[in-house]
């Protein structure tokens, strides 16, 4: 249980995403009862990350760990949603529960596994850029990039020295057209 509120936690989500259905597949709990157990259970997570964290300072700035004034803009509105939440538990029956607590984590399932592609795409190509992969995980050997590089160095002599032979002959023909003028 411990490991599933790390998970969900460590992934962005919140234990409650995880927790919950444990909570109603796993442990047997109806969703009336399992969403304030879940409730509970990510408050007191959420207490001790604050005591461990409320002491230690940013590693790169001069600052606590914790944003306080974060904390006392997004906090009542948390709170407040909580409390709609408990209400709405009361209320609901539980089969309009259990649809509305499934679109909602088939949702939440379907933005975390999006924002996941995506940043392994960013990270993949980053890593391939590192390490000179090209995009079908091969890498070009040492004597590969050799023979490209003499090949490039090869076209620019040879473009440079069209340039010459075409400069020269832009000359001569001046030449030609003064003398024909005199």
């Amino acid at each position: 249980l411990g490991e599933a509120g790390a998970l969900g936690g460590g992934g962005g989500i919140g234990g409650g995403g995880i927790l919950v259905p444990i909570y109603i597949l796993v442990m047997g709990f109806s969703p009336k009862h399992a969403i304030p157990l879940s409730n509970i259970t990510v408050f007191g997570g959420a207490c001790a990350n604050t005591y461990l964290n409320s002491k230690k300072r940013h590693p790169l700035a001069d600052r606590p760990l914790v944003d306080w004034d974060l904390i006392l803009v997004m906090e009542p509105l948390t709170i407040a949603g909580a409390l709609i939440g408990a209400f709405l538990n009361k209320l609901l029956p539980e089969g309009l529960l259990v649809v509305m607590l499934v679109l909602l984590l088939s949702f939440t399932a379907y933005n975390t596994l999006k924002k996941a592609f995506k940043m392994y795409g960013v990270e993949s190509r980053a890593l391939r850029e590192q390490t000179g992969a090209r995009a079908d995980g091969t890498k070009e050997s040492e004597l590969t990039k050799m023979v490209h590089n003499k090949e490039e160095e090869d076209d620019e002599e040879a473009g440079d020295s069209l340039l010459d032979n075409q400069d020269a002959g832009v000359d001569s023909d001046d030449e030609n057209e003064e003398s024909g003028d005199k």
